[in-house]
């Protein structure tokens, strides 16, 4: 039999990290298993689908990498079907029309008991001038059981499961139908999803029998944030179109991801090429996952590293409307500028914005770093006159003639670094101050030590 997964999202905004966890899990399971990963969009709710989120989730899967089998299929198109299903429940028996109204109904919720409709075993005195629902017909005596992929066997009481509605008495039906006849027409061998849904997986599991269908069940741990509550769309950041515009790599998005909950002995980095081999939901914990910022910024740096400088100028250009107009440094120099912020960057928006303040410079300065600046007035001429002298322009020279100055004047390495720092990047901290002057070269280093002033406004800083 060949393994089909799924992953169901409803198109009710972009795609999260969540919802981006369990597409992953159920893309890994069918390629390791040689099967397919296929797209259903659970567009029901027309009230709150949009078109707009259906295209963000569909080209986050294709950021991702994480490509689908077959046609996406939608939900709202297989309607009849799954009118089709709840008539032949209620014909063989196995569900039944339901003319209790909502107050009748509600005395049940707010008691906490199981819903018992007197309507389940009375069909021949239905009346005619009334509405009604289709409500499943649950066991009343079996536990029922799941076994479980990751949770292992899960076990609820029959009275736990209450005689839940497929089809509403405006005659269409509800996600727990629609969702399962789905599956059944989809053929999907392995239903994988959030534990959230475990009381879901119950009460479809009835319908799932009804229709001698047995597909395997997997819950996984849901993310949870800092707080230690479940993370949702209110989390703020947490969509993968917020990721992508942040400057974060499809790779290190998968590399977290995959962390969360999922181990591989102590290995920290995979390829998806790896996990496509390798990935085991034995190997997936139950207890939930945290989200760790720090951590998806430790992978991102990883894989930023691992890009060419080249690779990093061409989507900064592309991506970065300052960048392109930039023009007081050649391409060369940019890329060179971008080694100095790539090792320490977490995205590359950061890389984008040291390259800014170092090529577009800071304007004003603190009152602070104002007295800092007057300070080194009376280096200035020395410092200039030392770089104006080194006949090769390297970092071990550089270096070299500053400790003269330093020397001379008998001074601490900070009262020349820091002004310098400020003077020429525009800020108080950085990569080695070495590798941007000699980045920057002479002529621009010159220009930038002798500011004309450095109180205000400067317009023409770079010319």
């Amino acid at each position: 039999m060949t393994v089909i997964t799924r992953f169901a999202p409803s198109p009710t905004g972009a795609l999260h990290l969540g919802g981006a966890r369990t597409a992953l899990f159920n893309y890994l399971y069918a390629k390791k298993n040689n099967g397919k990963f296929r797209l259903r969009i659970e567009d029901t709710d027309k009230s709150r689908n949009t078109g707009e989120s259906i295209k963000s989730i569909t080209k986050s899967l294709e950021w991702l990498g994480l490509q689908i089998d077959d046609d996406i299929i939608y939900q709202s198109k297989n309607q009849n079907e799954h009118l089709q299903i709840a008539d032949s429940l209620l014909a063989k028996g196995l569900a039944y029309k339901c003319f209790h109204d909502k107050e009748y109904i509600q005395q049940f919720s707010n008691s906490k008991k199981r819903f018992f409709s007197e309507w389940r075993e009375k069909q021949n005195k239905i009346p005619s001038n009334k509405n009604f629902c289709i409500r499943i017909k649950s066991p009343v005596n079996n536990n029922q059981v799941i076994k479980d992929k990751i949770q292992g066997s899960v076990k609820v009481s029959a009275n736990e499961i209450d005689d839940y509605i497929i089809i509403r008495s405006n005659g269409t039906p509800t996600f727990l139908l629609s969702s399962a006849v789905d599956d059944f027409k989809m053929k999907i061998t392995d239903i994988i999803r959030g534990d959230d849904h475990l009381t879901n997986s119950f009460r479809q599991k009835i319908i799932f029998e009804f229709l001698n269908y047995k597909p395997n069940f997997a819950h996984i741990s849901l993310i949870h944030n800092k707080d230690n509550q479940k993370m949702s769309k209110r989390d703020s950041s947490t969509s993968l179109i917020d990721y992508k515009i942040k400057g974060y790599l499809p790779e290190a998005i998968i590399n977290y991801l995959v962390r969360l909950g999922w181990s591989y002995g102590d290995q920290e980095i995979f390829s998806i090429d790896f996990l496509k081999k390798n990935f085991d939901l034995n190997n997936l914990g139950k207890s939930p996952a945290r989200y760790d910022e720090k951590r998806l910024n430790f992978l991102n740096n990883f894989y930023i590293k691992k890009m060419k400088n080249k690779e990093i100028f061409d989507y900064l250009k592309d991506n970065d409307e300052q960048l392109k107009n930039i023009d007081f440094f050649s391409q060369k120099e940019l890329i060179e500028i971008i080694s100095i912020f790539k090792d320490r960057s977490s995205s590359l928006n950061d890389i984008s914005s040291n390259v800014l303040k170092m090529t577009s410079y800071k304007k004003d300065f603190t009152n602070e770093e104002k007295i800092i600046l007057e300070n080194f007035e009376k280096y200035k001429s020395s410092i200039c006159d030392k770089f104006s002298s080194i006949l090769e322009w390297n970092e071990f020279n550089i270096e070299n003639k500053i400790k003269e100055v330093i020397q001379y004047y008998q001074i601490d390495f900070k009262s020349i670094g820091k002004p310098l720092r400020l003077l020429i990047t525009g800020s108080s901290f950085g990569p080695s101050l070495f590798k941007i002057i000699k980045v920057m070269g002479l002529q621009k280093t010159i220009k930038r030590i002798n500011r004309r002033n450095f109180c205000n406004d400067e317009k023409n800083i770079n010319s």
